[in-house]
């Protein structure tokens, strides 16, 4: 069934993700900074060198996404130094590869849910969970995009759900061990499964650091070189360390702690400190709710938590340690001062609002799950628990007792995360991913006990709540034709520029569809209370769902991103321009597609070779750019409302000759002239 389920997430995910363009500002903007690796070699710092506004390093995240990508890159063979020109522009390969990295860590969090409900609820509350979670349009919008936040949610969530299996599994019998002279370790695959896991996430950024990071220091006037094999010892100490404390365990449920913990590392590499903040968070929460501290009291939890601590440093630490050798506290100040505290506490670019915020966001972010979401809270909250235990068979109370466990936890999971970045000062409608497992779990268990229990008067109350809201956010969606912007919006920032969103283009109309597809849904949510259907009913609302998301991901992705990714226009370029001294000119453009789509070549060479013309003195610096080229003929990528203004910057021998040539993007138009 893990078998089955993960292969659902690759079929869900992977066909077509590489068929449609990059979207700006994030794929791209991500996509350049792994390019800039794959093709530097360096794969410690991360570089930006795209834009007069910006500093050439790039510190605003951390290192894991952009190792994902560069690895493929080099699989794909794509994005090396001396790469031909156009490469990115001309082929679906760099498509290919920056998403499928992400479409596969999203298969980690249906892993997780599936993992933690199937074990403590039923295999049926597992695969319903599962479902939820994959054809949630935020989820499965974010695993088909090149950025961070899935590299940080898929592992975050299966360290959870590997957490809940420490705290929860009733099986305490010691491990069986293997002697050979006077080593001694623990003869089980989950001790395999951690020394696999710690040695797979270590030992090749150290070997990385240990060759590419020097430590040059000055000290009575004599230079001081220390190599990185010096600054990584501490850490491969600290690797044999691990080792050691973990081959001393006696039982399965550090063990899990121990994924759980190099899990979290990984997500710390991803995104920031949340990685391992925000898992702790949730299981605090759900500690201090419940009240049962004394589950940590069991099968070494209080040594597997200082074990687990000590693998999660191991993994996350050396490459900032790394990087504040080369680059010492402004690396430090860039990711941790400003892109993690002042986006929490004082607020940066992006969206303000308090905790309604993602009230609204959740209608587009979880449809058509919103029909029961509300319901399958609301019952985890209130329904009796002696009640269940009551008519459980005889010797079942422990399992009964975990379930329930369950239950909570993912609320409680929801809760906490939804409370957590709602309390950040900076808002993206993408904030609210890491709640939506937790939210998952509840309903896969909702569903699940509405068709064991069968009880028609919970369902009928499930469908009278949530059908009222499926018809206002359908109603939101549909009532005018660019009301399908909301799924844009859902990983795209383009609210924060354009609130009302840009001009739709007219022939793309999915008013059809939705209502279409919310009709569906809300039949499978009235089929819960009726008896005869009540059994079916979860596989019908499983079914519709994933029909939802292919349309969403291969039908509604696939032809919007013609008009909103800068890709095709750039391919025009290439095919278009008869040598490489025909520029591609990008006059007050900040959007990253047109650097990663030309391979940088906008921003590259001498100063007064560049063709970016962006903040002070862009116009004057167009005008100069244009006067030290006249003759030649020059292609421009020029936002729609500055089209008018690019004219009136051209001489008036060129005025005439300046014309769109690929005008398929709703917000650029690429362009030729004769200057």
């Amino acid at each position: 069934m893990v078998l089955a389920v993960l292969l659902f997430g690759v079929l869900l995910y992977v066909p077509f993700a590489g068929t449609y363009g990059l979207w700006d500002p994030w794929e791209t903007h991500y996509g350049e900074v792994a390019r800039q690796m794959t093709s530097r070699g360096d794969y410690v710092s991360l570089w930006w060198p795209g834009s007069p506004l910006d500093a050439d390093a790039f510190w605003s995240k951390p290192v894991l996404s952009f190792w994902l990508m560069s690895l493929a890159m080099h699989v794909a063979g794509i994005g090396k130094a001396g790469a031909p020109p156009g490469q990115m522009a001309l082929s679906t390969a760099p498509e290919w590869a920056l998403r499928i990295p992400f479409c596969l860590m999203a298969l980690l969090g249906l892993w997780g849910v599936y993992l933690m409900t199937s074990r403590f609820v039923s295999r049926r509350a597992g695969v319903l969970s599962a479902v939820t979670l994959g054809t949630f349009p935020l989820y499965s919008l974010v695993a088909r995009q090149a950025m961070t936040d899935m590299a940080f949610v898929g592992p975050m969530t299966l360290a959870l759900a590997l957490g809940a299996l420490a705290l929860f599994d009733e099986d305490e019998d010691e491990l069986q061990r293997r002697t050979w002279r006077r080593l001694s370790w623990p003869h089980h695959p989950l001790f395999y499964a951690v020394l696999v896991a710690i040695l797979v996430t270590t030992v090749p950024q150290l070997v990385v650091n240990a060759i590419q990071v020097k430590w040059t220091w000055f000290a009575k006037s004599r230079r001081l070189v220390v190599p990185g094999i010096v600054l990584m010892l501490p850490y491969i100490a600290g690797l044999v360390a691990f080792v050691y404390y973990a081959a001393r365990t006696r039982w399965k449920a550090p063990f899990y702690l121990y994924l759980a913990a190099i899990l979290c590392g990984i997500a710390i590499l991803a995104k920031g400190l949340a990685g391992l903040g925000l898992p702790v968070i949730v299981f605090l929460a759900y500690l201090l709710f419940t009240w049962n501290w004394r589950r940590l009291a069991r099968a070494q939890l209080y040594y597997g938590v200082l074990v687990a601590f000590l693998g999660c440093a191991i993994v996350a630490i050396p490459w900032h340690h790394a990087m504040l050798v080369r680059h010492g506290r402004p690396f430090w100040d860039e990711l941790y001062g400003d892109n993690h505290w002042r986006r929490l506490v004082l607020g940066r670019h992006g969206d303000r609002g308090s905790f309604e915020y993602f009230l609204r966001e959740l209608g587009y972010a979880v449809l058509p799950w919103i029909a029961v979401a509300p319901s399958a809270l609301a019952w985890v909250v209130m329904r009796p628990f002696r009640a269940v235990a009551a008519v459980a068979p005889a010797g079942a109370k422990k399992q009964i007792d975990r379930r329930q466990q369950i239950y909570w936890f993912g609320a409680i999971w929801f809760v906490a995360a939804y409370t957590v970045v709602s309390l950040s000062m900076t808002k993206f409608h993408h904030y609210i991913l890491p709640a939506l497992p937790g939210l998952a779990i509840a309903i896969g268990c909702f569903l699940d006990d509405i068709a064991r229990h069968r009880n028609g008067r919970v369902a009928l109350l499930a469908a009278l709540v949530g059908l009222p809201l499926l018809a206002l956010v359908t109603h939101d969606l549909v009532s005018a034709q660019n009301g399908a912007q909301h799924f844009v919006w859902l990983f795209s920032y383009d609210y924060i520029n354009a609130p009302k969103g840009r001009p739709w283009p007219p022939e793309l109309n999915y008013v059809p569809s939705l209502i279409v597809f919310s009709a569906l849904f809300a039949g499978g949510a009235l089929a819960l209370a009726i008896p005869r259907l009540r059994r079916w009913a979860p596989a019908a609302l499983g079914l519709v769902s994933v029909c939802f998301t292919w349309f969403l991901l291969d039908v509604y992705m696939r032809q919007v991103s013609d008009r909103w990714s800068q890709k095709n226009l750039i391919a025009s370029y290439y095919k278009l321009r008869q040598s490489p001294d025909e520029r591609l000119v990008a006059w007050q453009m900040y959007w990253r597609g047109e650097t990663f789509y030309s391979q940088n070549e906008i921003y590259q060479g001498p100063t007064q070779n560049r063709t970016v013309f962006l903040g002070d003195r862009n116009a004057e610096s167009l005008k100069e750019y244009v006067a030290r080229n006249s003759g030649k003929r020059a292609f421009f990528i020029v936002e729609k409302a500055r089209w008018a203004t690019l004219q009136g910057l051209l001489p008036d021998k060129a005025r005439p000759t300046l014309k769109v040539v690929d005008d398929r993007n709703n917000k650029f138009y690429l362009a030729v002239a004769e200057l």
